[in-house]
């Protein structure tokens, strides 16, 4: 990663590290949340927010709370997706799963609540910046339609009751386009409708973020057949018995879908000129994932 996204990323571990500070979570459910947010993830969704905001001119300080809400939902999906009664996952982050650790009551109360409280985060940062062209319901709505049955609930569901069916090209976009796209469209729009963006500049900015979350979850796809748990700090081969992109065009044939992608979310944020060179660098390092 470049400075930009180290420097971005260091903002939003720094908000979730005092977050965690003033929590006050009673014991036992305090050392699973306190895990949770202190995990080491790639912060891609939360970065998304504040690169899109910093396009339209906000500084990233000030979408912190935005940003770091991303993430709580983000890292409450994959605490869900673990689960036994789910993909049954060992590895997380390069740490045991939040179940196996704490065990699954835990886990799923430490999902609810890094939810809940993401809400509560994107609220304040509106009522902080008051963008006069998006009120609060609009920007809410946002965030409840991508974790919602039009959002990763919805794909996820499909996704889990997959295989073994025999799925075409457009059921298989249609889940990943809500269990992983729609978090990445939620993220850039808030970013941007915080930081008062036009609605013109906002249909670009959610085409570029749909096109390169479908992009990040086949490069996902590819890398669960080629790479390793101590690379990705996950478990790997767990798809096998779905059907992924891999499956339907193979390792280069999703490579260059992944590419085709990024090419369109490029496109879409043309208008942002070059505020918007971190949004470009983003979906490049998305596509050079799987080179």
């Amino acid at each position: 990663m470049n400075d930009y996204f180290t420097s971005r990323r260091a903002l939003i571990d720094g908000f979730l590290q005092e977050f965690a500070s003033r929590l006050g979570a009673p014991h036992p459910i305090d050392r699973p949340l306190q895990r949770s947010l202190a995990s080491a993830g790639k912060r891609v969704r939360g970065i998304l927010t504040l690169a899109v905001g910093e396009a339209v001119g906000c500084r990233p300080e000030k979408l912190l709370p935005a940003a770091a809400a991303m993430e709580l939902i983000h890292t409450s999906s994959l605490i869900l997706d673990d689960l036994p009664s789910m993909d049954d996952a060992q590895l997380r982050r390069g740490a045991p799963t939040l179940h196996r650790e704490f065990g699954e009551d835990l886990a799923i109360l430490s999902a609810v609540a890094l939810l809940n409280y993401s809400y509560g985060l994107v609220s304040s940062n509106h009522a902080t910046l008051s963008p006069r062209r998006w009120p609060a319901s609009q920007v809410i709505a946002r965030v409840v339609d991508a974790v919602g049955w039009t959002g990763t609930i919805g794909g996820e569901a499909v996704d889990l009751h997959s295989e073994g069916s025999t799925l075409d090209f457009d059921t298989l976009e249609l889940i990943h386009s809500r269990k992983t796209g729609a978090l990445f469209v939620a993220a850039a729009a808030v970013g941007g409708m915080l930081a008062n963006i036009d609605s013109a500049r906002l249909r670009g900015v959610e085409t570029y973020a749909k096109n390169l979350g479908l992009a990040f979850q086949i490069t996902d796809d590819v890398l669960d057949v080629v790479s390793t748990p101590e690379t990705l700090g996950k478990d790997v081969g767990k798809d096998a018995q779905r059907l992924t992109f891999v499956k339907l065009a193979g390792v280069d044939g999703a490579r260059k879908l992944s590419a085709e992608l990024v090419e369109t979310s490029l496109a879409a944020i043309a208008p942002l000129g070059p505020a918007a060179a971190p949004l470009r660098e983003l979906a490049t390092l998305v596509r050079d994932r799987v080179k």
